[in-house]
This record gives C-alpha cells, sequence and structure tokens, in this order.
C-alpha cells in the first residue's frame, strides 16, 4: 500500500504556499510593483522547492532544484533602476 504522508503533507506545504502569496497580494498596497513581484515570485519558488524535496527520485529533483535555484537567483539580482 502506499504511504499517505507524502501527499497530505504535499497538500499542507501548497497550501501554506497558496496561503502565503493570497495574503500578501491582499496587503500589497500599489499593486504588482518591481519588489512585490519578487516577493511573490520568492514564495512560489521556496513552494516549488519545497514539494520537490519530497520526491524519491534523487536525479529530477536535483535538476528541478537547480532550475528553481536560477529563477530564484534571477528574482533576487533584480536591480531596480
Amino acid at each position: 500500500m502506499y504511504p499517505v504522508w507524502p501527499v497530505v503533507l504535499s497538500l499542507i506545504i501548497a497550501a501554506f504556499g497558496f496561503m502565503i502569496i493570497v495574503v500578501m497580494s491582499w496587503r500589497m498596497p500599489g499593486g504588482f510593483g518591481p519588489h512585490n513581484l519578487r516577493a511573490v515570485g520568492i514564495v512560489f519558488v521556496g513552494t516549488l522547492a519545497a514539494l520537490l524535496g519530497l520526491r524519491d527520485d534523487a536525479g529530477s529533483a536535483t535538476a528541478a532544484m537547480g532550475i528553481l535555484g536560477a529563477i530564484a537567483g534571477y528574482l533576487f539580482g533584480i536591480k531596480d533602476k
């Protein structure tokens, strides 16, 4: 029988990430500016990284974590004019 805890933990992490994004968008006073978009992107990447960390397959998770790391590095590296 397949264990249930990875599915439950995945749903909890996804719900928490979705809740954080909803609260952030509700509290954004000026809409989606460059700083707010960066914050939402970091929360989204963190949620996806946590969900990928639950996978048993190490090869695909490592490649996906690398791509998510590149996206997070891009979001942190955006310079304001």
